[in-house]
């Protein structure tokens, strides 16, 4: 079996997705509008480069600061649409400057005043910030071909933040695979990306429509399917690791579907020892992989 972990291979990312035209295109750039007022708005198309226009929808959809970028670029340079460089800091982004224009990406160069306009007013942006392309999903007959086990199914997560913390846990458990239900559940967006600390890049990820017919597709892959949710009638600590499993999450507040316990073969509880009675998805998560995952590292050491 492939190791989906495998740093040859390239995150996919949707290349026909509509690209921001280039600022040094003679047909793309509008002839300068005389502009009675002193100030500029960045968003206009006449706006000079040292005010980056937003192209994405949402004001938080944007990677910023040094590390985050650094470590995105290193890992998959091709992922970024468009390079925010503060001027003057040329010399200090060049290796990043590069590597993004060689990926297909293009860079623009702005001051302070909007790097901070297109990060937010309260991020500290560095000096640097990234617009990343639109992620490109597998599809789940995709994952299903190479059989990783176990495979995570995300239903309910709609913070971007706990996806990320999710996919960073899942990778360092040794999860090849997730799949994100498309309604009601965050998917790859920068915001992701950020909290995942480059654990996305080693993932080969699905999105998935109808959750009960896709846990029923995994049971005709041969999986096990286990929902984790509170009170569940089997400890995550008596779960039979020897199986090919897939995990289901459900959402932060609600946990897991009821259509989603009933098509479950199990519902798996992890024994809380305080007075809080559950955890973040995201620590529940990593309990319950890293869990299997030491239980299954312990099955193989000779008796």
């Amino acid at each position: 079996m492939r190791d989906f972990r495998d740093k040859d291979r390239h995150p996919r990312f949707n290349r026909n997705a509509p690209r921001p035209p280039r600022r040094d295109s003679p047909a793309s750039s509008p002839k300068p509008a005389p502009a009675p007022a002193p100030a500029r708005d960045y968003r206009r198309p006449d706006a000079d480069a040292r005010e980056p226009r937003r192209t994405s929808s949402n004001d938080r959809e944007i990677v910023y600061g040094v590390e985050p970028i650094r470590e995105l670029v290193a890992a998959a340079p091709a992922s970024i649409r468009v390079l925010y460089v503060k001027s003057g800091d040329e010399r200090r982004f060049s290796a990043e400057i590069d590597l993004v224009r060689t990926g297909g990406g293009r860079v623009e160069f702005a001051d302070d005043a909007g790097l901070e306009r297109l990060a937010g007013p309260a991020a500290r942006h560095q000096g640097i910030a990234a617009l990343m392309r639109e992620y490109e999903y597998m599809t789940l007959e995709q994952i299903l071909a190479d059989q990783p086990d176990p495979i995570v199914l995300v239903d309910g997560v709609t913070d971007p933040r706990n996806l990320g913390a999710l996919m960073r846990s899942a990778e360092g458990a040794g999860v090849g695979a997730i799949v994100i239900a498309k309604d009601r559940t965050a998917g790859i967006t920068p915001a992701a990306v950020k909290s995942s600390a480059g654990a996305w890049i080693h993932l080969k990820i699905a999105r998935c429509g109808n959750v009960a017919r896709t846990i029923e597709q995994l049971k005709e892959a041969g999986y096990w399917t286990a929902a984790l949710a509170p009170g569940g009638e089997t400890s995550i600590y008596a779960l039979d690791t020897s199986r090919k499993l897939a995990i289901i999450v459900g959402s932060e507040g609600r946990g897991v579907r009821d259509i989603v316990r009933k098509g479950a073969d199990f519902v798996v509880d992890i024994p809380m020892r305080g007075k809080v009675g559950s955890l973040n998805v995201s620590v529940a998560a990593a309990v319950a992989l890293f869990e299997i995952a030491r239980r299954r590292d312990a099955a193989k050491l000779p008796s």
